[in-house]
């Protein structure tokens, strides 16, 4: 059987070539591995010939290990899904022997893999293999819809906020996220449980939480008894219930959206369906009475629901049922795109098992994505080269992540208020209010929370107009005196010799270091590290993501204390030029470190350039490696355009000749800051106009 193959478009990013430089190398060398397989327009190699010549030639690295795994993984794997094999991998280092072939000699691909994995296991251990092979997984292309770290740790603070929760089911758990969360919370669920249809998730969850009891995790060794080892089974929850009689302290879900085929015709008089039975096209309010069932009385359930669910006519009955028999207790809009699907502002429907004959009186509803919008950093202004974006270290109408442990604070603790007295809690317009349930049991029982949140018209508005015409008329003011001072060159001046960053790391003159590209965590992640309000635990480190390299702003991630990859991490330094990984089509934004930035961990997905002051100036670095010209010889890829850092270009020029690039580069970059404000403060002072005018707070000036 040939061992794997690799197309063209794979050899140039193994090598970090474009594909052109291996249709060159074909022509070329006479040695180049010839094809294997393909067709005569698309032909594949022997993955192993072409890293053999490409070492030989100098043009590659040894490959990481980790990667070699990958691969190995990959192949294994054939037809059937990773996550299968991934979780046999991650049974076979928790627990030496299982998940095995009877006889290893005869088991092909997977026994080998297992035997490289345990090989591996014993260099770095076997919590850092597994980490590394499911940050590939996620990674790929075939993953896992899943629920996002920073989703999953608010929803778990909204479960445990008014107590432990010692135990923790989630009906619909995938590879574990929510259950995971549960176990690293403030208190740490002693016993967790899952169920999920598809055999290799349920095992991948169970290998996850499995690793996660090993690993000397601080809420682990913060009990005086171990946690009960965790069940996870495979199966339909709502047709095949592996937990029937069994009641839970907290259920979590992320339950399937939009799904038509739950079972309505099968389950049509299940003992479940205590507040109705869910129309077919209400599959989500079967998984919110299955969660409730199994809630015990005073039990908590958060439950990750879509916006129609909370306004659909076919689940009015549902929803008001719910309403008065006080089960639903609060509904909390998260941003949108908070998790899949991307573009859609989800909800946390909180509920609590309710005492027989109980009623409640309010509801709480929450707007994070209100309080987000009001607290985001301003974005830069619309129109910029891909220069100006390099000075001012951002591009236009860049995105950042939502703070999730300041959106988790905001949500926790209005629910803390409003479960100690609902009739007393502050409201705060437009982000927290307990509605009274009598105004929800309408024609329409309509959940949503920005229905209920009414921002009302103050006079306020009045003010921040001006404020905000007095600041841009400040703004624009001090424009001019940020230009920059530049002169025609001279003609018939000297072409500049130049040199790839390649030749100047392997002289000394810059030190490369990389981000981590696959941590097993995502970049939400690293937003979503800190801990929630009200958890114990050390201060996390700061994180420079590529969001905020992209929007100018502060290290806004976190990577929480105790971790094992911490150390690996590189700490950045005034004076070092940050690069993205990834290209985009606003340009290439380049940030030299200030003093803020020092001491700030280098996030995933970008380049760090530490220049040797005798040799090169960092602002003079960073203009040039953003210059368009650079960018285009540096791309590579196709659907996601990447920068190899190593083929930016420099001119060769005198220290105190970069210096005065390096100044006016500089002033650049105060120039673009001053416009980005503008930019800003005008465009608030068009929306307060558009408000103040058509709220009745302002009104035209009649001539």
């Amino acid at each position: 059987m040939p061992g794997p193959q690799v197309t063209a478009a794979e050899i140039a990013r193994i090598a970090g070539v474009g594909r052109a430089a291996v249709s060159n190398w074909r022509r070329r060398f006479p040695d180049f591995p010839q094809p294997v397989g393909g067709t005569e327009t698309s032909p594949t190699f022997s993955l192993a010939q072409v890293e053999g010549w490409l070492r030989e030639q100098g043009k590659i690295a040894e490959v990481a290990p980790g990667e070699m795994l990958w691969r190995a993984l990959v192949e294994a794997s054939g037809d059937q899904d990773h996550a299968a094999v991934l979780a046999q991998v991650g049974e076979h280092l928790l627990h030496p022997g299982a998940g095995a072939p009877a006889d290893p000699a005869r088991g092909g691909p997977r026994a080998a893999l297992l035997r490289d994995a345990a090989r591996r296991a014993e260099e770095v251990g076997p919590d850092r293999v597994f980490e590394e092979l499911y940050a590939r997984y996620t990674d790929s292309a075939a993953r896992p819809t899943a629920t996002p770290p920073g989703p999953a740790a608010l929803m778990t603070a909204l479960a445990t906020a008014c107590g432990p929760a010692r135990t923790v089911l989630d009906p619909s758990c995938g590879a574990g996220e929510l259950l995971l969360a549960a176990r690293r919370a403030g208190h740490g669920a002693e016993a967790v449980a899952g169920q999920d249809p598809d055999a290799g998730l349920a095992r991948l969850a169970a290998v996850r939480l499995g690793f996660l009891a090993t690993r000397g995790d601080p809420a682990e060794v913060r009990r005086a008894d171990p946690p009960a080892a965790p069940a996870v089974a495979e199966g339909d929850a709502l047709r095949h219930d592996a937990w029937p009689a069994a009641q839970f302290d907290a259920v979590l879900c992320n339950p399937p959206f939009n799904d038509r085929n739950w079972g309505h015709d099968e389950l049509a008089y299940d003992p479940r369906w205590e507040y109705g039975l869910p129309p077919k096209t209400e599959g989500e309010l079967a998984w919110v009475q299955h969660a409730l069932a199994h809630a015990r009385v005073g039990g908590t359930v958060a439950v990750l629901m879509p916006p129609a669910v909370a306004s659909r006519g076919s689940g009015r009955r549902i929803r008001a049922e719910l309403l008065r028999s006080g089960a639903l207790r609060a509904v909390v809009g998260l941003p949108a795109g908070a998790a899949p699907p991307a573009g859609v502002a989800l909800q946390v429907w909180l509920l609590v098992r309710p005492e027989p004959g109980a009623a409640a009186s309010h509801v709480l509803f929450v707007d994070t994505a209100a309080h987000e919008s009001a607290t985001a950093a301003p974005r830069p202004g619309p129109a910029r080269s891909a220069a100006a974006n390099q000075a001012a270290g951002h591009a236009p109408d860049s995105r950042r992540d939502p703070d999730w442990a300041a959106l988790a604070g905001l949500a926790v603790d209005a629910w803390r208020s409003f479960a100690a007295d609902p009739a007393a809690l502050a409201e705060i317009p437009g982000v927290r209010k307990a509605v009274p349930v009598i105004d929800l049991l309408d024609d329409v029982v309509d959940l949503t929370p920005a229905h209920n949140l009414p921002l009302p018209a103050g006079a306020e508005s009045a003010d921040v107009v001006a404020d905000m015409r007095g600041a841009l008329a400040d703004a624009l003011e001090s424009v001019p005196q940020f230009v920059p001072d530049t002169r025609r060159a001279e003609p018939g001046a000297p072409a500049w010799r130049r040199v790839a960053i390649a030749d100047l790391t392997r002289g000394g003159g810059v030190v490369l270091f990389r981000g981590p590209v696959r941590t097993g965590r995502g970049e939400a992640e690293f937003a979503a590290a800190a801990a929630p309000s009200g958890a114990a635990g050390t201060a996390a480190a700061r994180v420079l993501t590529a969001a905020d390299v992209t929007a100018g702003t502060a290290p806004s991630g976190s990577w929480p204390p105790g971790d094992e990859a911490f150390d690996r991490l590189t700490r950045i330094e005034p004076g070092d030029v940050v690069v993205p990984a990834v290209f985009t089509a606003e340009g290439t934004a380049v940030r030299v470190a200030e003093d803020a930035d020092a001491g700030a961990l280098l996030g995933p997905n970008l380049h760090l350039l530490r220049p040797d002051p005798g040799v090169l100036d960092a602002w003079f670095l960073a203009g040039f490696l953003a210059a368009p010209a650079n960018t285009r010889q540096a791309t590579y890829g196709s659907s996601i355009v990447r920068l190899d850092v190593r083929r930016f270009e420099v001119p060769l020029l005198p220290l105190d000749v970069q210096r005065g690039y390096g100044a006016t580069f500089r002033a650049l970059h105060r120039f673009n800051t001053a416009l980005s404000r503008v930019g800003d403060f005008g465009a608030r002072l068009g929306a307060g106009l558009l408000e103040g005018l058509t709220s009745g707070v302002l009104e035209p000036v009649r001539k």
